[in-house]
């Protein structure tokens, strides 16, 4: 493509890793307007909060995992649900029974024998 338009790559256009400047006619004391072809810049994303489920791995045998399918099934939900609501309630349980809902999981000594 030897077009009278575009510009040669030469030497002159690269830069050594650390020893690239900014153009002369730009200076940091006034930012680029954008480009009427460019949308502008959007907001970034919020950072991501502590909300997301964590991952816990359970084994068991291939019976009590069919046994835990037939329920899903007839119950209409999915086996994780069946999980997370049967663990909620065992946390629960034990919760009460140490005299504190977060069994220790909060800073304020809540409830813990000392």
């Amino acid at each position: 493509m030897s077009s009278g338009k575009f510009a040669s790559i030469t030497a002159g256009l690269l830069a050594r890793k650390g020893e690239a400047r900014p153009w002369p006619a730009l200076t940091m004391d006034e930012p680029p307007a954008p480009l009427p072809w460019r949308p502008a810049a959007a907001a970034p994303p919020p950072p991501p909060g502590d909300t997301k489920d964590k991952n816990c791995v359970l084994r068991m045998s291939a019976h009590d995992y069919e046994r835990l399918g037939i329920l899903a099934v007839k119950a209409g939900v999915t086996r994780q649900h069946l999980l997370k609501q049967a663990v909620a309630e065992f946390l629960a349980a034990r919760g009460a029974q140490y005299g504190c809902a977060c069994l220790g999981a909060c800073n304020s000594n809540c409830g813990r024998a000392e």
